[in-house]
């Protein structure tokens, strides 16, 4: 906001120091002036002029008038009469740092007076934040191109300085010494940790974590961990473990909390040390991904009984048994999420549902039981012997354009997989869950999987598109996915030709072919319906071993397998637009429900209708109403009740029920 305060209303701090830098020796490089000033009362502040001004000292005393009762740093921008429009830059670094001549630049008596007015205690302390972390365990990606590249922390900014340099004597002892004790913990407390350095303006793009009683057990001298154990939620052993004795982590405070959930259900004794924790850190990530209900980036809480299970060999054995085993675990992860689709399918066989366990509750069922290793050796089981059918039928059989077809450059081809069939084969020779419904799903959507071969090495590789407007008429290809057999890992040499393929997807020429293709989703939504509830209760095998897994799985979840008498349990379809609002208050777990066959149903002609003392709740779920109406209609004697009631739940899963047969439960 702009603001003209009157210079006469309040005492003028003096100057200690001033650095004057042109914006060209900045990055990037512009033509404004900038102004480093070391204040007397232990302020620093960075400032951002108009060009004519750089190298004249008669702008500072107005801008340093109309910021000196502005200690709390509140003010981002001023104008003023004397100098016009100013950027207060607090992000900016309190030390410069420069693109061009940075040699030349420390020599220059300017830069020298002005380090040496600074508090060089809170400058070292700033700067011993920024440490850089432990090289991965598992390295072999291009710089910049790492799936979770390691955290960038800045904090020695302008306003991280004022806000440890400008305290009175005491307070800032007490905060310092607390930063230096436990700087993981207490760093993201008092300080911001800021997304990278701004030389621009003013604008605020990060804060701090604050917490009054925290700040107040520091100054006061009181029980800081306790206040810390319960500010981060955690135990007063992980505060003092030597782990948060240094900074690390980025500035996303959920995911700080959810670090510190992971260490804090290991036990003491199996707790890493700092370098063997960055080393791992990175997969973390997406071992939490395995547990994330919604993708918000942080995982469910209550979780310790799954993270103690997981890594009961301990941190650095699991990581390096795993590493051992599964090779990249990045891509060994990622995996585990097509094994736990087939796993929630043979699950709602298994407990006749429409659907099973979501993926999170059955990532920590195994998890639970089996460690980190097992679900790995399961996903990996799974993927090597899937069976594949020679012809699924349920897959929607329509033709989608081809962008390249085939490609053949210097003894090495590529043939685009456009059609089910293509991706089956590719899936059952490649021995991985490229023939999957859902890549075909996305083909059909816009994605393209190549078939690449160069010498005697093959590979899969799958583009995203990502649209070029709003209206997504054209799109530009990104390289995201790159497997060989069984889901290795790929030679650079395997990569350059993948890229290569992706230039082709993206030549200006083959406009009007990648239109055609994105054109396309809408005329299959139709078509992946249809696929979808074919697919409803379809047996997916798995091996001997995983099936005992998952029973153990289930049963640690607290599912029950329902007896042979079952056919069905579900929700209520329809149940907002009957009778059931009106009647949810007194229904109750355990009331029967009576089954209606609808054959003259002008919806469906298998609508099979379920009433509650006379009144309509609602209707069996299609597709698995069609065993439900066929048994009806031969005479069979079928019962239903309710199993469960959530009243807080959307209506649609409001009121489970069961469907089950009753001769066959008199015949047990």
């Amino acid at each position: 906001m702009d603001m003209q305060p009157d210079p006469s209303a309040v005492v003028q701090p003096a100057v200690r120091a001033r650095l004057w830098v042109s914006g060209y020796r900045l990055w990037p490089p512009d033509g404004y002036a900038r102004l480093w000033l070391a204040l007397s009362d232990g302020r620093a502040l960075a400032l951002r002029l108009g060009g004519r001004w750089l190298g004249k000292d008669e702008a500072i005393a107005p801008i340093v008038a109309a910021l000196a009762d502005d200690a709390g740093g509140h003010r981002y921008s001023l104008t003023l009469p004397e100098v016009d429009y100013v950027h207060v830059l607090y992000a900016a670094p309190v030390v410069p740092s420069l693109a061009r001549d940075s040699a030349a630049f420390v020599l220059d008596p300017d830069f020298q007076s002005y380090v040496k007015a600074l508090d060089r205690e809170v400058v070292a302390l700033l700067a011993s934040l920024e440490r850089p972390d432990t090289p991965a365990a598992i390295t072999g990606y291009p710089v910049g191109r790492e799936p979770h590249p390691p955290p960038a922390r800045y904090l020695a900014s302008i306003r991280n300085y004022n806000r440890l340099a400008a305290l009175p004597t005491e307070q800032r002892e007490r905060r310092m010494q607390a930063l230096r004790r436990f700087p993981a913990l207490v760093a993201p407390v008092l300080l911001t940790l800021h997304h990278s350095p701004n030389h621009f303006d003013g604008k605020r793009h990060a804060w701090r974590n604050k917490d009054e009683s925290v700040e107040a057990a520091i100054d006061q001298g009181r029980d800081l961990v306790g206040a810390l154990a319960r500010f981060w939620e955690i135990s007063r052993g992980l505060v003092r473990s030597p782990i948060n004795a240094v900074m690390w982590g980025d500035r996303e405070a959920g995911r700080r909390r959810a670090f510190l959930a992971f260490l804090d259900a290991l036990p003491d004794n199996q707790r890493p040390d700092i370098v063997e924790f960055e080393r791992w850190a990175p997969y973390l990530m997406n071992y939490f991904g395995l547990l994330w209900e919604e993708g918000e980036g942080i995982p469910p809480p209550k979780l310790a009984e799954v993270h103690r299970n997981a890594f009961h060999l301990g941190w650095q054995l699991t990581w390096r048994a795993a590493a051992r085993r599964h090779g990249n675990l990045l891509t060994a992860l990622a995996d585990c999420g097509d094994f736990l689709d087939a796993v929630r399918d043979r699950a709602a066989v298994m407990l006749k549902r429409p659907y099973g366990p979501s993926r999170r509750r059955l990532a920590a069922g195994w998890l639970a039981c089996f460690g980190l290793l097992g679900l790995l050796d399961a996903s990996a089981r799974w993927h090597r012997l899937r069976p594949w059918p020679e012809k699924d039928p349920t897959l929607p059989d329509f033709d989608v354009p081809e962008i390249v077809g085939r490609l053949e450059e210097d003894g090495k081809t590529a043939q685009e997989l456009f059609t089910p069939a293509l991706l089956q084969m590719e899936g059952m020779t490649m021995r991985h869950c490229v023939g999957g419904l859902n890549y075909w799903q996305a083909t059909v959507e816009g994605a393209r999987i190549f078939h690449l071969e160069r010498a005697d090495e093959r590979a899969t590789a799958f583009y995203q598109p990502r649209a070029l407007s709003a209206e997504g008429e054209d799109a530009v290809y990104e390289l995201v996915q790159l497997r060989g057999p069984c889901n290795q890992d790929v030679s650079d040499a395997m990569e350059a030709w993948a890229e290569r393929v992706g230039e082709a997807l993206n030549d200006p020429a083959r406009q009007d072919r990648r239109r055609a293709a994105l054109r396309c989703k809408s005329e299959a939504l139709a078509h992946r319906w249809q696929a979808r509830r074919a697919l409803h209760f379809q047996q997916h095998p798995l091996d001997p071993k995983t099936e005992r897994q998952l029973k153990r799985a289930l049963a640690w979840l607290g599912e029950t397998l329902p007896g042979p008498e079952v056919l069905l349990i579900a929700h209520v379809a329809g149940f907002e637009y009957h009778d059931g609002p009106q009647v949810e208050e007194k229904l109750a777990v355990g009331d029967a429900l009576a089954l209606v066959h609808e054959p003259a149903n002008a919806h469906d002609a298998l609508a099979v209708r379920l009433d509650w003392q006379g009144r309509k709740l609602g209707y069996v779920p299609r597709p698995h109403n069609e065993e439900i109406a066929a048994r009806l209609t031969a005479g069979a004697r079928l019962a239903a009740h309710i199993t469960k009631i959530e009243r807080a739940a959307q209506p649609w899963r409001r009121v489970r029920v069961m469907i089950r047969h009753e001769e066959q439960k008199a015949a047990g």
